[in-house]
């Protein structure tokens, strides 16, 4: 629905990137109202107030028949004390009444559970995704991968997580830009084929491709010399994940959810493909 950001005088909370919704949702569709948050705001301001001020923003904007709220923030150790008193406080407003409250909840978070702590709200939705070093070098894939994924989530730490939680699985794809073996940017819409033509890009890995002469693909200017990672997931990646959460899955029927499901991302999987991936997981 919007995301709370600090304002320019580094005080006070605001809501940027509102919904401007054109038209209504559509019936018989369930809407669960999301608010991202981001995490230098504990530093400044009242969790009170602030649980306040989302709660009212949330009862003018939000369809009324939604039975679930989520908060959506990459708290730290730092913040913990703060977003969790946040949670407590928003729990209690007037529109929260016969609502449940899910949360995000990170990889690192369930990994390092004694540190970051199980937030106060009655479900997690666990985000099994940007799990690697997004600016390190390499031919790897930050996005997903499944040595990454089995240091994070293995000796059963879902299944003992002590919120019911939900499953998230990444479609997206990105490119990552290196300079130098430097990270230098993030390419958002950059695909396979942009990369076949064999006189701008050499493969040398992989997913690591070689600049081979200074031009313009779709916007972005890239220069000799640079290097681009192209990130996605296969679907037979997407399995192979979804096989491993299944074994370790807590005794719950887990929401699954593919983010995102836009038509561009959709137009790269075939309908079967992301149905298999979910009967693994349910």
């Amino acid at each position: 629905m919007f995301d709370v950001s600090l304002a320019a005088d580094k005080h006070t909370a605001v809501p940027v990137a509102r919904l401007e919704q054109r038209s209504p949702f559509p019936a018989g569709i369930q809407v669960i109202p999301t608010v991202f948050i981001v995490n230098d705001v504990w530093k400044q301001v009242s969790a009170d107030t602030l649980a306040r001020q989302v709660a009212q923003l949330l009862a003018q904007i939000s369809p009324q028949q939604a039975r679930e709220v989520q908060i959506d923030c990459d708290w730290t150790r730092n913040s913990r004390t703060a977003y969790f008193a946040f949670l407590q406080a928003f729990r209690q407003q007037p529109f929260m009444q016969g609502k449940q409250l899910s949360v995000t909840i990170r990889l690192h978070q369930v990994k390092f559970l004694a540190t970051s702590g199980a937030p106060p709200a009655d479900k997690g939705l666990l985000m099994c995704y940007n799990m690697g070093n997004l600016r390190q070098y390499g031919d790897h894939n930050s996005i997903l991968n499944m040595n990454d994924l089995e240091s994070y989530a293995g000796s059963k730490r879902i299944a003992h997580y002590p919120l019911p939680l939900d499953l998230a699985l990444p479609l997206f794809r990105w490119s990552v830009l290196f300079r130098r073996h430097s990270y230098a940017g993030l390419l958002r819409n950059l695909d396979e084929n942009d990369f076949s033509n064999h006189r701008i890009f050499n493969k040398n890995g992989e997913q690591l491709y070689t600049v081979l002469k200074d031009t313009v693909v779709k916007g972005y200017p890239l220069h000799a010399g640079e290097e681009v990672r192209y990130e996605t997931c296969p679907s037979a990646l997407l399995w192979d994940a979804a096989r491993y959460l299944a074994k370790q899955r807590q005794d719950y029927n887990p929401v699954v959810i593919f983010y995102h499901l836009d038509e561009n991302e959709l137009n790269k999987y075939a309908l079967p493909e992301l149905e298999k991936t979910y009967r693994i997981l349910r």
